[in-house]
Order: structure tokens, then C-alpha cells, then sequence
């Protein structure tokens, strides 16, 4: 087995300004669709490289479809619960899993920079929970909270560990239904959750593959929900203290941003989309309580520029205004206290776990050439 692959541009031509020679002329038709390569090192075609080495892309060229995803609600103690803070020492992060805020313990993601598998990370919205039974290697979910992605790790009482879901074969997409699995066979109702990322390889939810091989892979957009994130002070906050947020996007690419100074019964919100917590930092000591949780500001995959090159529906609404609306941060360098990269926005009415929420992005054509325009400048 081997993959075609042409260095392009390819053009189909038919009749036009010449002489009429196709009386079949007609549209171009291919198999499983077509898509925008993605232009970066780890995730692009290599000349000369054989099956079963990833490629990814979005699928479409056009109002193609980022984000597909029934965001948890916000919490101001999502990430890390209120207490007292030490100057350079980081937060105690939340350390179970939640399915009231969607966020996921224990998690992993693979370096962009340098392709290692980073652990112990929380994960914002990779999380879903669900009665499950499986037979015959498909699981049958009910009762879902969050988001089913194909790609997710489950667990539960007689789950082998490592079982995925493999493909969604009946039911709105995400949602209760039937999925293929591979690991475990037969399983007993029961409660089971699902997580985005594992052990073996990062977030590979994150992309869907076509294939046996997996040489293809699509960036999946029910798994690219990104989030900005806030910080609340109690009432006696001394209005001095600002924290270095550190995690990753949705790419594993390390990202910071800094967030404050927090005054008093006040809640500060970040700009910057985090898929991933690292740490948290207070660059000050107060004896008095902070907490840190998530917004309903969310991030574009693609970089956006103006309102006009995005398509937003939400709770099953096109939202045509731009209220809400923040392009990409194009200056560079980048730095922890600029906005988002790619840019984001903020839904109008709170995030619940069932009001979804879709991205369809048509990246400009000076963008479309280059990484820069694609996926931001670098993150800082």
C-alpha cells in the first residue's frame, strides 16, 4: 500500500473559453470529500513519506466547520478552588474530575515544540459521561453529559483499560447512540466516562483518521473546544496580585498568559483560549483567597480577522451580530499579555452542556499560505 501525493496545484479543466471536446464535462467529484493541508511540521505531508505516516487537515476549503461542541458551564473555581496565595508558588489545581465544569484531570497533550508527551495536565472540555453498555464491541450510551468524540478513552466498571471509541454508527453527532469501541467487548451498564486524551498519545481525539493507517487524519471539530479563563479574588483582596496562567492550546503548543491584578470581589477574565492547565502563579502573597475558573470566551481553530470570515451558531441560532467577537492578535511576538492568536468569542447567553456551539471559518486567501495565517503568530 502506498499514498498518492502530487506537489499541486492540481487544476481540472473542462470547456470555458475553448472549443467544446468534453460533452461529459462536469463537476469533479472525490471520494471522502477535500481539504486544506495543515502547513506545520508535525502535522503536514512529508515528500516521499508512505502510509500510515499522519497528515492532517481540515476538511473543506471553504465555511469549513472548527468547532461542533456543547460547551460545560463556566465556574470560578473550575481550575483551581479558592485559597490563599505564596508569590512564585504555584495553586493547588482541581484534582478531580468534573462533569458540572467539564474539566479532566490527569491529562496529556504532545509538545508541538518538541514532539514529548506532556502528563498532569488539566484538560477544559474533553470530558463526557454517559450509562454505557457494550456488546459486541459497540457501546451503546445513554444519558450522555458533555460530548461523545470519537477518539475518547472510557472507563468504567468492566472497561478494559485503553478502550476507545472508534467510530459513532447511530445518533446526533457527540450525542446518545451507538459507537464502534475497540478494547472491550462485552460490558455491563454502567457508568462510564470519557476522556480525550491518554497516555499512549497525547490528544489524538483531536484528529479524526481515514483510513486503516490513519495517514489521513482530520481535525476533528467536536474535540477542538478551547476555553479563556478567569481569576476571582474574595472581598478583601489586596488588588496587587496577578497570576501566570501556563498550559497549552489545542494544538499542544505551550502557551501563557498573565491575568490581574485581581481586585477585591472582583473576577478578572483572561483573552487567551487554554485547552490545557499546567499552573497557575501569583506573582505577589495575600492571606486572602483567590479561585480560578473558566469563561464562556471561546477560541477559533483558524486565525480570524473579522468578524466576516466566521459563521457562528449557538443553541441553534446563526448569531449575525458581532457582539461577542474578538479577531486574532496579530503583532509579534506574542507576549502573556496579548490577546488570543487566532482570536475568540464570547457566547450570549451561559453555556449549560446542551447548548451547542458551531465555528465555520473561511480562512482569506492571503492567510491561507502560510502557518502565520492559518494558526496566529507565535503563541507566547
Amino acid at each position: 500500500m502506498s499514498i498518492s501525493a502530487l506537489s499541486g496545484p492540481v487544476i481540472s479543466f473542462g470547456q470555458g473559453p475553448f472549443p467544446d471536446y468534453n460533452p461529459e464535462a462536469g463537476t469533479s467529484l472525490f471520494f471522502n470529500g477535500t481539504g486544506v493541508l495543515d502547513p506545520r511540521g508535525p502535522f503536514t505531508y512529508s515528500p516521499g513519506q508512505n502510509f500510515g505516516a499522519a497528515t492532517a487537515g481540515f476538511l473543506g476549503s471553504s465555511n469549513i466547520q472548527t468547532l461542533n461542541y456543547q460547551p460545560y458551564a463556566l465556574s470560578t473555581s473550575a481550575i483551581a478552588a479558592a485559597a490563599n496565595v505564596v508569590s512564585g508558588t504555584a495553586m493547588t489545581l482541581v484534582s478531580t474530575n468534573s462533569t458540572t465544569t467539564g474539566v479532566a484531570v490527569s491529562q496529556y497533550t504532545i509538545n508541538y515544540n518538541t514532539g514529548l508527551l506532556v502528563s498532569g495536565l488539566l484538560m477544559l472540555d474533553g470530558l463526557a459521561s454517559f450509562t454505557g453498555v457494550v456488546a459486541a464491541g459497540v457501546l451503546t450510551a445513554s444519558s450522555v453529559t458533555g460530548t461523545i468524540i470519537v477518539g475518547m478513552t472510557i472507563s468504567g466498571t468492566g472497561v478494559t483499560s485503553g478502550t476507545t471509541i472508534t467510530a459513532q454508527l447511530t445518533g446526533p453527532t457527540g450525542g446518545a447512540g451507538t459507537y464502534a469501541v475497540v478494547g472491550s467487548t462485552t460490558v455491563s451498564s454502567t457508568t462510564i466516562t470519557g476522556v480525550t486524551s491518554n497516555s499512549t498519545n497525547g490528544n489524538l481525539a483531536l484528529r479524526y483518521d481515514m483510513g486503516d493507517a490513519a495517514t489521513i487524519q482530520m481535525w476533528n471539530p467536536q474535540a477542538l473546544c478551547a476555553r479563556a479563563v478567569s481569576v476571582t479574588g474574595a472581598a478583601s483582596a489586596s488588588g496587587s496580585v496577578s497570576f501566570l496562567v501556563s498550559g497549552y492550546d489545542i494544538y499542544g503548543v505551550p502557551m501563557s498568559e498573565l491575568i490581574g491584578p485581581v481586585a477585591a470581589s472582583t473576577t478578572v477574565s483572561g483573552k487567551k483560549a487554554f485547552k490545557y492547565i499546567a499552573s497557575v502563579v501569583p506573582n505577589a502573597t495575600d492571606a486572602i483567597n483567590y479561585s480560578v475558573g473558566t469563561l464562556d470566551i471561546f477560541g477559533f481553530p483558524i486565525r480570524s480577522d473579522y468578524h466576516g470570515d466566521v459563521t457562528l451558531n449557538y443553541n441553534s441560532t446563526v448569531i449575525t451580530a458581532s457582539t461577542g467577537y474578538t479577531a486574532a492578535v496579530t503583532t509579534s511576538p506574542a507576549t502573556t499579555t496579548t490577546g488570543d492568536v487566532r482570536g475568540t468569542y464570547a457566547v450570549q447567553s451561559a453555556t449549560d452542556k446542551t447548548k451547542r456551539l458551531f465555528f465555520y471559518q473561511n480562512p482569506p486567501v492571503t492567510n491561507i499560505g502560510s502557518i502565520a495565517g492559518l494558526f496566529g503568530v507565535t503563541q507566547a
